[in-house]
């Protein structure tokens, strides 16, 4: 290999951490043509994951890492959000930080093919509901100094909230997390409930905070647009005039 070769193969592993996937497309905007790619990845200096996408060899591949490829190199407009972005930031205690067994990424648009391609990365992927960029915040990783977006503990619950299903996150699992949020910004929650249209996560968000009386849900504004009609959230469950939604019996009170 060329001298040349050889300084552009040193600055590739200067700008690409371990663990990181490198997609083909930001290797190709730092310089690096399908030609060098090819005799990077049948040399072993770089390994080939996909279809468009690298990592340096005998890496170890972790969410995380995929998740900055997604984030930071391909800038894609994806979050770490849900019950992955409560995990990470303390909220479920009984989850285990680093085990889980999906991470939930929202964002527009499709994944690019390569996550696809990936079978061991554990993401599901959601579009809805979107709040835009409010309420996201940056998370420092074990990779340099770079750092994941993910969802607020405000933007989180609601997040989870949308999940809440009979065939899904059960009302009562959904309950269990909500009592741990004692600390939420009302500032934030009014933010993102004045820009949410569905139904269904206000009703649920402020039957929450009703039943569990946080000190920071009196600041909660009380100019919300609930919508009309009713909203069965379980099956057999009864009724909350309230906030026009089913709820299940021992919640009743």
């Amino acid at each position: 290999m060329s001298l040349e070769k050889k300084l552009k193969l040193k600055q590739l592993y200067q700008l690409l951490p371990e663990g990181v996937v490198a997609p083909s497309t930001w290797l190709t905007a730092n310089g690096y043509s399908s030609q060098l790619l090819y005799m990077y990845a049948k040399n072993g200096w770089l390994a080939k994951l996909g279809r468009g996408a690298y990592i340096r060899p005998a890496s170890i591949l972790e969410w995380k890492g995929a998740v900055l490829g997604l984030q930071k190199l391909a800038e894609l407009p994806f979050h770490v959000g849900g019950l992955s972005a409560l995990n990470i930031l303390g909220y479920a205690h009984y989850l285990p930080i680093g085990g889980e067994k999906t991470i939930a990424l929202y964002g527009k648009g499709k994944p690019p093919a390569w996550v696809k391609q990936i079978g061991s990365l554990p993401f599901i992927f959601h579009k809805k509901p979107l709040f835009g960029d409010l309420g996201l915040k940056k998370e420092n990783t074990s990779i340099r100094d770079w750092q994941i977006t993910v969802s607020s503990p405000e933007r989180a619950i609601l997040e989870l909230l949308y999940q809440i299903a009979d065939e899904g996150i059960t009302f009562q699992f959904v309950a269990e997390i909500f009592e741990g949020l004692t600390t939420l910004s009302p500032r934030v929650l009014n933010e993102l409930l004045q820009n949410c249209n569905s139904r269904k996560i206000k009703r649920l968000f402020l039957f929450f905070a009703n039943y569990y009386n946080f000190p920071w849900a009196k600041h909660i504004s009380k100019e919300l647009e609930l919508g009309a009609g009713k909203l069965q959230i379980v099956k057999d469950g009864n009724y909350n005039k309230t906030y026009m939604i089913t709820v299940p019996k021992e919640f009743n009170a």
